[in-house]
């Protein structure tokens, strides 16, 4: 992946490229978590596993996960994990709105504007 740190985002979504809805519905949470213990970032008084650097969003009534190009620089191996974990389930990776990846069975999705993300509320999904 050719990416300029810091300027970029990828945003995973939550429905395979076979058109399915990811479950369990809380994998973007449970994501986050495994970044953040990745990275060793906790925010005090929260109690719940978060970062800057990845955040459960909806679009379009969706599920996806943000995540910030800067995992790239802080922790290798978070963002690694984070690519294999949406390659391996078949979710379409988006870089700032261009699809990560093309191939078989990979359908081109469209541009993600910022405008139409929304963070997950605490009572969340």
């Amino acid at each position: 992946m050719t990416t300029h740190i810091g300027t970029r985002h990828f945003l995973i979504k939550g429905r395979t490229v076979s058109g399915k809805t990811f479950r369990p519905g809380d994998w973007a949470e449970r994501l986050t978590g495994v970044i953040t213990l990745f990275v060793g970032e906790r925010r005090p008084g929260i109690h719940i596993a978060c970062t800057r650097l990845a955040m459960p969003v909806v679009q379009a009534e969706l599920k996806c996960l943000l995540v910030a190009s800067e995992l790239q620089l802080v922790c290798p191996a978070a963002f690694e994990f984070v690519a294999r974990f949406a390659q391996d389930n078949d979710l379409p990776m988006e870089v700032d709105g261009m699809p990560e990846r093309d191939g078989p069975g990979t359908a081109v999705q469209s541009a993600f504007p910022l405008a139409e993300i929304s963070a997950i509320p605490a009572a969340g999904f």
